[in-house]
């Protein structure tokens, strides 16, 4: 039947203020991973708009992780290298995500991950619509991103992280740091309220391997949400389109660096050209001048009429 948790996390930002940030810190983190030398490889395989059957019209991106080093010693012991390959399918149909995680070497192995954001500090009771039966198997965890857990403090998820909500202060919106009780006083406050099903329908591992796949997701969201905000002032005013291009530019490198790593591709990962936030802010490029009129007869610039060819912003 498999352990179901549902986490709340508040974040001081707005709904569409999160949409943006998401995309930007998943990209982002993801180039995190790939880079970390215990790291997943990561590779993203399919990145295109959708229209799921429930949730709408969205973003689909299938990605595989090749996650051997991520795994525990006593899982290694009955998943060999070639099985650690796991499968993320995402629907991003924002304010809604579904998102699912298999992997191949375990047809039963599943982590589902239904996510809604709403603004509120955390108290809305059933925002995802379960049953009874579901709602007294469903476990509530609230998690607060400026607090860390006795795990995060022994073993950073990522080597380069510095994120840290308690001392925190955005430039560009003036918000923070997130002092204790901040969640009772933050002006802006939304929710992610992420319910998880963990299955692994494997006797007699199943409650020891349900439990590490919650274990990891609560770990991901604490410290994806809390870079989300502490990385505020690099996303804070991109448009839809600028975090996409950034998005865009961003897969291609962490490609790049997963097949370096992967024996796939020669070269040195230091040596692959980093990805700058700022070359991807619309609102901060001032307009080109405006050129005078020339003298003479008018310059015919484009005689069919036909309209400019757009300037990509991927590099």
């Amino acid at each position: 039947m498999g352990i179901i948790k549902e986490y709340r996390i508040p974040m001081p930002v707005t709904v569409e203020e999160y949409r943006i940030a998401q995309i930007f810190m998943t990209a982002r983190a993801q180039g995190m991973e790939a880079e970390q030398e215990d790291g997943a490889g990561v590779e993203v395989v399919e990145s295109k708009p959708c229209n799921h059957e429930k949730l709408g019209k969205g973003w689909y991106t299938k990605k595989f992780y090749h996650i051997d080093r991520r795994f525990p010693g006593w899982l290694r012991m009955v998943a060999p290298k070639s099985g650690t390959t796991l499968i993320e399918e995402s629907y991003n149909c924002y304010p809604s995500t579904h998102t699912t995680v298999t992997l191949p070497l375990f047809s039963k192995f599943k982590i589902t991950v239904e996510s809604r954001h709403i603004m509120d500090n955390g108290k809305t009771q059933n925002v995802h619509g379960l049953d009874a039966a579901t709602l007294k198997r469903r476990e509530v965890v609230m998690l607060d991103i400026a607090e860390r857990t006795e795990a995060e403090l022994k073993k950073k998820m990522y080597d380069n992280d510095t994120a840290d909500p308690k001392t925190w202060k955005s430039k560009r919106t003036g918000r923070g740091p997130l002092l204790k009780n901040w969640q009772n006083s933050s002006t802006p406050i939304m929710t992610a309220y992420k319910l998880v099903t963990a299955e692994f329908d494997y006797w007699p591992l199943q409650g020891k391997v349900e439990e590490f796949m919650q274990n990891y997701e609560n770990g991901l969201f604490l410290t994806s949400n809390r870079q989300m905000v502490c990385w505020m002032d690099d996303w804070h005013g991109l448009t839809s389109d600028d975090v996409r291009d950034y998005e865009t530019a961003l897969v291609e490198r962490t490609n790049r660096i997963t097949e370096i790593k992967e024996g796939k591709k020669q070269g040195r990962i230091e040596d692959v050209p980093q990805v700058d936030p700022a070359d991807f802010r619309s609102s901060d490029k001032a307009p080109p001048p405006q050129a005078s009129a020339p003298a003479g007869p008018p310059q015919v610039t484009n005689p069919n009429n036909s309209p400019p060819a757009s300037r990509s912003l991927v590099l």
